[in-house]
């Protein structure tokens, strides 16, 4: 029996790099917690940085006019008002430039988990979006670090699990309280609110944005919290770019790999952008794989530049939960 389609050069086929790299990219899009889960927002600004230039760079936002000043119309023709102006304010964002690749030599079959392009693409789909899922937790454990102290973003209790807690918290968001609509639980956590909370908790089955939910709030598994801790975030809380890389899907040939028995390596490149709107980002630029969270997960890294209201991120933790 003839086993094919079960070497990288065999399932990405002959000028296929492109054609597999649009499968990865509709793919991963499409199965994009970040994305689905209403958590990210891109402008113009964040998707050039994704796409190439200066790996560092200065974006600019309107900061919010203040409530307490106002005019009081009269009947004075010649009584002015007071005039103020729009002013704009800045923060640093950064682009994460990552690659990897995947070998076989020639007689090295891919059995076990690919038998078609398909599947392929399905994997190295995954890959990238479980790297910007660690990504983004370890850019959320910098920026909870850099705001630790300030008690209208973080809240520790000493009592269990409560949600009022969280509520008094995402009250301080003010107007924007209201956009909250998703939490980043611990798998712990995650199966604690399935089993002892059944009228709260509603899975993925029987609600329309592809999340379990839990009072309302999509949630997001990651291992990257404790059973005590949980994230919340209002839509759009994120600024995220996925960058366009000239080259993304690459299949080399070594004719003297596998000592002399020949090999292909198959490289896969892909940029990320993660800005937490509101957040300066003063860390340096990355270039090793270690730099990538040491940086992220320092507090330095990170200065809140918004207001606290208009910050999309909460942090609670329950220590006795």
């Amino acid at each position: 029996m003839t086993i094919t389609n079960t070497t990288i050069a065999d399932l990405v086929g002959d000028n296929g790099e492109r054609k597999l790299a649009i499968k990865v990219d509709a793919i991963r899009t499409e199965s994009n917690e970040l994305v689905t889960s209403g958590l990210t927002a891109t402008t113009a600004e964040v998707t050039a940085l994704a796409s190439g230039g200066p790996r560092k760079v200065t974006l600019d936002y309107v900061k919010p006019l203040s409530t307490d000043v106002f005019n009081v119309t009269s009947d004075d023709i010649n009584d002015e008002g007071d005039v103020g102006n729009q002013e704009a304010a800045s923060f640093g964002a950064h682009r994460v430039d990552l690659n990897y690749g995947w070998a076989t030599s020639d007689l090295t079959q891919i059995v076990t988990q690919y038998g078609s392009t398909g599947d392929l693409a399905s994997g190295i789909a995954g890959f990238q979006n479980a790297i910007s899922k660690s990504l983004l937790a370890s850019t959320l454990t910098g920026v909870r670090a850099s705001v630790a102290s300030n008690a209208l973003v973080v809240k520790q209790v000493s009592t269990d699990f409560d949600m009022a807690v969280a509520y008094d918290l995402i009250a301080t968001a003010e107007e924007w309280s209201s956009l909250f609509n998703g939490a980043m639980v611990s798998w712990g956590r995650y199966a604690k609110l399935q089993a002892g909370n059944a009228n709260d908790f509603v899975p993925a089955s029987e609600t329309n944005t592809g999340f379990a939910q839990y009072q309302g709030f999509n949630l997001l598994r990651t291992n990257k919290l404790g059973d005590n801790d949980m994230t919340f975030f209002r839509t759009g809380a994120l600024g995220y770019g996925e960058g366009t890389v000239q080259k993304a899907i690459e299949v080399e040939r070594k004719a003297n790999g596998g000592n002399g028995g020949g090999a292909d390596i198959l490289h896969s490149r892909f940029s990320r952008v993660f800005a937490p709107q509101g957040m300066d980002y003063k860390g340096d630029i990355a270039k090793t794989q270690a730099d990538v969270k040491a940086f992220l997960e320092a507090a330095a890294s990170w200065t809140l530049v918004a207001p606290e209201a208009q910050f999309g991120f909460r942090f609670v933790t329950f220590n006795h939960a």
